[in-house]
């Protein structure tokens, strides 16, 4: 093996400077990758190691629990040439190298969401070094301003993890982001492109739900006095089921059930103390002691404290940090909000019913905690566009767009970041956007317009428009 006193990747690494995260690569690994990868890569992971390099979040990864992915992504016959994983973006687009011949190589890419891949260099050196290093490719394949307002809303990656972005909200200029496996991003997406076969009974009740190796750490909790017994939580394909014992003990389990072949995975558990106390204005609120490990997914200690909530003698247990996002559900669609926002009191006999993604109907006011109720405007906002911006073109889609306005309320208003708004329904307007910039009396909002055939705008904003942070359909 040939080993440089200068790195060979050096522009690199003056680029995109490694973290304090990263680590050397093990004498293992680079043994199992001598001759199969050049001679500057193996250096690079020697000498400085794998993880991520740079405020962007460029991760150089270990191809082994990659490559399985990878050729299901790319199905080669077996004389093929062989495709090596080195690479992700943080939002993971993964990179991979070929050996074409004795003296001709090339890295590409394969992006999971649109499932798009070619070539980006024809060596794997120009790759690191001028690619990488590159300013207009790292705005297309990167977008740092997206990796700035991702970090700013989840904070930095841990090892194994990328971003999510959800595709749907931000078609509509709205972003909302997530931490997940990087690995795990990858098989969902090609499973919605490839179908699996079913490996598992698709669950009808609770108990048939969880993990089988996890059935019997639940059988013997019941429902008891106070707060004590189990509790559901599902979002999607996610799940989370909560013990509260009536010795100070819990137990919380994290898995998720595929959507095509219900296999239970993705499982994470938990268990230690639990303390309930009450708040001055009589809320019980519950407090898990949740230690992370190195499995942990960031969001696993979003379930640390929980606010108790009874309806019609059902119970609920809501995330204390959620408050706000339910608070502009119920008030703006008279929804309880996210469905992992909220656990609903189970037992392990009752069917197992998927719970609606956006959250069920709103209970009584009456009936929320008053943590909740405080932050809940049983008035709907009413607020006055003064000032709409200029329509950005390159920003449009088939002559659709979003728009900023200026409102006349603000944060100390009752605003709140990514509040939805409507054209009341009496007003014969049709306009919706969201809360996009906070300021204490004129927030920004981002508002949707739509150009007519002759290029002018026939659908959107104007000085003096009215917007209402309630539905009209509610």
């Amino acid at each position: 093996m040939v080993f440089f006193r200068r790195l060979a990747l050096d522009r690199f690494v003056k680029t995109h400077p490694p973290s304090r995260q990263v680590s050397r690569a093990s004498a293992e690994l680079i043994a199992a990758y001598d001759g199969r990868l050049p001679a500057s890569l193996l250096e690079l992971w020697r000498r400085k190691g794998l993880g991520f390099y740079g405020e962007l979040q460029l991760a150089l990864i270990d191809p082994r629990p990659w490559q399985a992915v990878l050729d299901r992504w790319i199905v080669s016959p077996p004389d093929a040439v062989t495709r090596i994983p080195i690479a992700t973006t943080p939002f993971g687009m993964l990179f991979y190298y070929r050996k074409l011949t004795e003296t001709d190589e090339d890295v590409a890419y394969i992006d999971p969401i649109s499932n798009e891949t070619r070539d980006l260099a024809w060596s794997l050196d120009d790759f690191f070094n001028k690619t990488l290093c590159d300013h207009d490719f790292i705005e297309a394949f990167v977008s740092p301003a997206l990796v700035e307002a991702a970090c700013k809303e989840c904070g930095l990656l841990a090892t194994g993890e990328v971003y999510e972005i959800d595709q749907m909200l931000f078609s509509m200029q709205m972003l909302r982001v997530a931490k997940v496996d990087a690995l795990d991003l990858h098989r969902r997406l090609r499973d919605a492109v490839d179908p699996p076969e079913p490996k598992a009974d698709k669950p009808t009740t609770v108990a048939d739900a969880l993990p089988a190796a996890h059935r019997s750490t639940f059988e013997d909790i019941a429902t008891g006095q106070g707060l004590a017994g189990l509790y559901l939580s599902s979002y999607i394909d996610w799940h989370r089921l909560l013990a509260l014992q009536p010795n100070g003990q819990y137990r919380l389990l994290f898995w998720r059930i595929h959507h095509k072949t219900f296999e239970r995975i993705e499982v994470r558990a938990y268990s230690g103390s639990y303390e309930v106390s009450r708040s001055a204005e009589g809320d019980e609120t519950i407090r898990l002691d949740i230690a992370l490990t190195k499995d942990s997914s960031g969001s696993d200690a979003s379930d640390e404290r929980l606010v108790a909530m009874q309806s019609d003698a059902a119970t609920f247990l809501l995330r204390a940090r959620e408050l706000k996002d339910m608070a502009t559900a119920i008030g703006g669609r008279d929804l309880m909000g996210r469905s992992e926002y909220y656990f609903r009191q189970v037992t392990l006999d009752k069917a197992f019913q998927a719970e609606p993604s956006g959250g069920r109907k709103a209970l009584p006011f009456a009936d929320l905690p008053k943590a909740l109720q405080a932050l809940i405007h049983v008035k709907p906002l009413v607020t006055t566009i003064s000032h709409v911006a200029e329509p950005n073109p390159d920003d449009e889609e088939d002559g659709e767009g979003t728009v900023m306005c200026t409102l006349d309320l603000g944060e100390k208003d009752g605003l709140r970041m990514n509040m939805p708004l409507y054209s009341p329904r009496d007003t014969g307007r049709q306009l919706r956007g969201w809360v996009w910039d906070m300021a204490p009396h004129a927030c920004e909002a981002g508002v949707e317009y739509r150009r007519g055939t002759d290029g002018s705008i026939e659908h959107g904003p104007v000085v003096g428009d009215v917007l209402t942070t309630r539905a009209p359909n509610s």
